[in-house]
């Protein structure tokens, strides 16, 4: 099996070249090819507050996007990060059944990063594993990294973001009930269960499309507390679905976000909130209009792994 090796918190253009690297190259040694990375991101071993860009599920889903055939996970632990390269490159021989590994150029392994290409080279040229090292990858003479991707979701740039991985920003979530307050105001909202160890776009109102029964739909969704009400505690996601009339209520709902619409506002009444979404319900309906006609082949994709 050629083995594309990495962390993958993303799948970005970068690991994309991966895993184009991981087929071509199981298709002239006639091997089968997938991705070995680990359960947990190797970064929350060390910090309790890191947050990844996605869930477990929504990085599988976006797996099968990409149409990766198998996905190996290793649980990233103590003794996993206390290895020796050796022992590492011994435990994958163990896990699947190597012939070629596909790395970064950046790619390090092993205690305490001690693992360099240079090293892996040594160690797959004694077990006969073919091994390919690519260079980083370049958009408007900046490296393409999941820790640039997380960046731009943090200060709300998700067309950016969406440069960088190929395809939206994902955000999903069990719909939960809220306190109706978005129905009272004519725009009723599906709350999606907030996950605490990913990370969420900056505070504000942006566009998406959900694949709801059969259909796309346009979303309003709005990030942040509900500063108008002082109402939140805690961080929330509120998706208002544009001309769906049906119960949401317990059901993992998939959103993909393409646009900023604006930062989010603390109004001073009832009234201006009101007159306030319905113009970005407007802007975002004109905006998606134009995105999906723009994008029909990623959301075809989309459609037939949901």
């Amino acid at each position: 099996m050629i083995c594309a090796l990495g962390a993958f918190d993303g799948f970005h253009v970068g690991h994309q070249s991966l895993l184009d690297k991981a087929r071509e190259r199981g298709e002239k040694q006639g091997s089968s090819w997938g991705v070995v990375t680990f359960e947990n991101h190797p970064r929350a071993l060390f910090s309790k507050n890191f947050c990844t860009l996605f869930t477990s599920e929504e990085r599988g889903m976006i797996a099968s996007y990409l149409g990766v055939p198998s996905i190996v996970r290793l649980p990233f632990d103590r003794m996993l990060a206390d290895m020796e390269p050796d022992g590492f490159a011994d435990l994958l021989e163990l896990k699947c059944r190597v012939t070629g590994l596909v790395i970064g150029a950046n790619f390090r392994f092993g205690k305490a990063r001690t693992g360099t290409p240079a090293i892996l080279s040594e160690i797959c040229a004694r077990k006969g594993w073919s091994l390919d090292v690519l260079p980083p990858r370049m958009i408007d003479g900046e490296i393409v990294s999941s820790t640039a991707v997380r960046e731009f979701i943090l200060r709300g740039k998700v067309e950016r973001a969406a440069s960088f991985l190929g395809y939206p920003f994902i955000i999903s979530g069990k719909v939960i009930k809220g306190d109706g307050r978005g129905t009272a105001l004519g725009f009723p909202t599906a709350n999606l269960a907030v996950n605490s160890k990913k990370i969420y776009p900056a505070r504000g109102s942006y566009a998406a499309f959900s694949y709801i029964d059969g259909r796309w739909f346009s979303v309003a969704l709005n990030i942040g507390f509900n500063p108008t009400f002082d109402l939140a505690r805690r961080l929330r996601c509120e998706a208002h679905v544009i001309g769906f009339s049906g119960d949401l209520y317990g059901r993992n709902m998939y959103t993909f976000v393409f646009a900023k619409n604006r930062d989010e506002i603390k109004f001073d009444s009832e009234n201006t909130l009101t007159r306030q979404l319905g113009e970005d319900v407007r802007t975002i309906s004109d905006t998606a209009k134009h995105y999906i006609s723009d994008n029909k082949k990623v959301f075809e994709r989309i459609k037939a792994i949901l």
